[in-house]
């Protein structure tokens, strides 16, 4: 008689994935839980990819010589570990269809529809920081290349440990890892890391839009936020009206009620937010400052999408 071993000593294949539109933290996190879950003998847990990885994303890996994660654009009737998000916009294709059973995140929870069994909820900086947590916890022991992948990671969603989503934990963390990998000045690694993404003028505008886009229900606000980081964001102006131009022909087409790309300059510390949207002159209240032109706003101090932009955002429709 012909048995099916498939499964039977490890269970059911279980994939890690992160948001769709991954950033450097959505792949690593992912990537990185794997080897923590495999180190624990939970060999069935797969990390995936839902959606193309940024230019970042690909010369990280190939510069530790790491393969990146397999690309699964649906996850209908799979079992899934959602790392780096939470928010049913943002999860993979078919996530409906598919049984959630852990999150591992740095997020706001959004799990109105489904909670999973196990749920772990830092507000770090960087998903990458809780599994390195995890992982140095546990004396797991992290080969260099890995650990530079996850302080790359944490370099990106920190901002070089500048914005102010950053802990103590996450300067431990990445203090930890630096050292593992063998990477003695960590501002020199950002740098590099940094150039190696700033390369919006070689961009068209919807390749700049679509590049780290996130997508959020503000109490029945649909809004859509891009963040373009940069070294310097006024070389980004000759950029800008096509930017607005194609903000304007996406809501022809997909229509949200604001739709906003962040121009993060990562060395003065400011943005420039361009927007769109049947709600977008709301941005003048929730920040107390003027649309120049109906679309672009100047905003000093503000670098991070998720400290800074979202949550006067969500406060403002959550009391109106």
């Amino acid at each position: 008689m012909d048995i099916n071993t498939d499964n039977i000593l490890i269970g059911d294949t279980i994939y890690i994935s992160g948001h769709k539109k991954p950033d450097l933290d959505a792949v690593v996190s992912a990537y990185s839980y794997q080897i923590y879950r495999h180190a624990r003998g939970d060999f069935n847990y797969i990390a995936i990819r839902s959606d193309d990885v940024n230019a970042v994303t690909k010369w990280i890996f190939n510069h530790f010589k790491l393969d990146i994660p397999m690309l699964i654009r649906d996850v209908s009737g799979k079992k899934l570990v959602l790392v780096d998000h939470t928010d049913p916009v943002q999860r993979p294709d078919g996530w409906e269809r598919a049984e959630i059973i852990e999150v591992v995140d740095h997020h706001n929870l959004k799990l109105e529809t489904t909670v999973p069994p196990k749920i772990t909820i830092r507000p770090y900086g960087s998903t990458s920081t809780l599994v390195g947590q995890k992982l140095i916890q546990a004396n797991v022991k992290i080969q260099p290349n890995v650990a530079g992948l996850m302080l790359a990671a944490i370099i990106d969603d920190t901002l070089a440990l500048r914005s102010p989503i950053t802990t103590y934990v996450d300067r431990s963390i990445a203090g930890q890892l630096s050292a593992i990998a063998g990477i003695s000045d960590i501002s020199s690694f950002a740098r590099e890391l940094f150039d190696h993404k700033d390369i919006w003028l070689k961009l068209k505008a919807n390749q700049i839009i679509n590049t780290d886009i996130k997508e959020f229900d503000a109490n029945g606000t649909s809004v859509v936020i891009t963040q373009v980081e940069t070294m310097d964001n006024q070389k980004l102006s000759k950029k800008e009206p096509e930017l607005v131009l194609e903000l304007k022909k996406l809501n022809r087409t997909q229509p949200k009620d604001i739709r906003i790309v962040m121009l993060t300059d990562l060395l003065r510390n400011d943005c420039i937010i361009l927007a769109d949207g049947n709600k977008a002159q709301d941005l003048e209240k929730i920040f107390g400052t003027q649309l120049e032109k109906g679309n672009r706003m100047y905003l000093p101090g503000v670098l991070s999408r998720k400290k800074q932009v979202l949550p006067p955002i969500l406060d403002y429709y959550t009391k109106i």
